[in-house]
């Protein structure tokens, strides 16, 4: 094994420097810079996208709250609606009930008068054929013929 020959040990020891300083320079001024600047690049773009998160999350917030508000206004806008509307239809209901009673109550006080003059003329029918049914059974009872005026002054006198 050539590694193990004493005569050729310092010349490897000799070439092993050689090689691992060779290396050692490549690596410190050619690998360890592009890796350093990849890593320091890699390190700057997360601050950046960071930073980027917390102003979209604020901006998110603004919208969220912005939102908020909006359906807060959009309830109230609502509310205040509903509410007019429901004064406004109560209004109308009470006229137009106001409406309707006054109609019913003139039909109520037409149907009134029309029931008390049928009732007279009723009355004053019933007069006439009480008058008639009463000369008719003096006439066969009594054989006597009356005439309106006497069963009428008869009649007053009777009731009153």
């Amino acid at each position: 094994m050539p590694q193990l020959d004493f005569s050729t040990y310092l010349s490897q020891v000799f070439w092993l420097a050689v090689t691992f300083g060779a290396l050692y320079l490549l690596v410190v001024r050619k690998a360890l810079p592009s890796i350093g600047g990849a890593i320091e690049h890699r390190r700057a773009r997360i601050a950046d996208d960071m930073d980027e998160a917390r102003r979209l999350k604020e901006a998110a917030e603004q919208a969220l709250d912005a939102y908020e508000q909006s359906i807060s206004e959009a309830r109230r806008e609502a509310h205040e609606m509903v509410a007019s509307a429901k004064s406004r239809i109560s209004a109308e209901l009470s006229e137009e009930r106001q409406r309707i009673e006054e109609k019913l109550a003139a039909k109520i006080a037409k149907a009134e008068a029309q029931v008390r003059k049928r009732k007279e003329e009723a009355l004053a029918e019933l007069d006439g054929v009480i008058g008639e049914l009463a000369a008719g059974i003096i006439e066969k009872a009594a054989g006597v013929k009356a005439t309106k005026t006497e069963l009428k002054k008869a009649l007053e006198k009777v009731m009153g």
